[in-house]
């Protein structure tokens, strides 16, 4: 016998009628599916943050020289200041510039979750900020402030461990800060 059909038993001996005692148990099981999903939301919010956030990647041609590739990620950073974006307000963001592949320059943007990615994409690829620097791929994924926040401070995994010195160390030779506030 189920736990459901003993508590229907209890309810029915004590003079509930079928049809309320199907109802309260059908009210009992979407509490504790209600229950279940706020322990999980809450487990989730331990481990990752609470706040929902995005993490744009602009990607800038690897072809430019140094000196060339920190002018157009200031360009770009100005210009995306400009726009006034919704989601800029309370941003971080910072320059980094190699990856896996050698030479990869790119801004990480982190920045409260208020639209799509989708939709953020496609505004970021319409603006001033985009068509005017020298730009060729804007990526957006949403994620939670304790992952995206770390990650453009530098807390990456093992592997990418080798590419955050190499960034520390441009950065130190052209006087960038390791990220910033927008």
């Amino acid at each position: 016998m189920s736990v459901e059909d003993t508590i229907f038993g209890i309810m029915r001996d004590h003079g509930w009628s079928k049809e309320y005692a199907g109802d309260m148990l059908y009210k009992m099981d979407v509490c504790a599916d209600k229950i279940r999903h706020i322990q999980m939301k809450l487990q989730h919010q331990r481990v990752f943050g609470t706040k929902l956030t995005v993490m744009i990647t602009i990607s800038f041609d690897n072809k430019m020289k140094e000196e060339e590739t920190i002018e157009e990620m200031n360009k770009f950073i100005k210009l995306f200041k400009e726009s006034d974006y919704k989601w800029c307000e309370n941003a971080c963001y910072c320059y980094e510039f190699f990856s896996a592949e050698g030479w990869n320059p790119h801004i990480h943007l982190v920045s409260e979750k208020n639209d799509a990615p989708s939709t953020i994409a496609k505004a970021i690829k319409r603006s001033p900020a985009y068509k005017k620097s020298n730009v060729y791929n804007c990526n957006v994924k949403a994620g939670h402030d304790g992952f995206h926040y770390k990650y453009i401070q530098g807390d990456k995994k093992e592997s990418k461990e080798e590419n955050v010195i190499k960034d520390n160390e441009f950065r130190e030779k052209f006087k960038l800060k390791s990220h910033y506030i927008l």
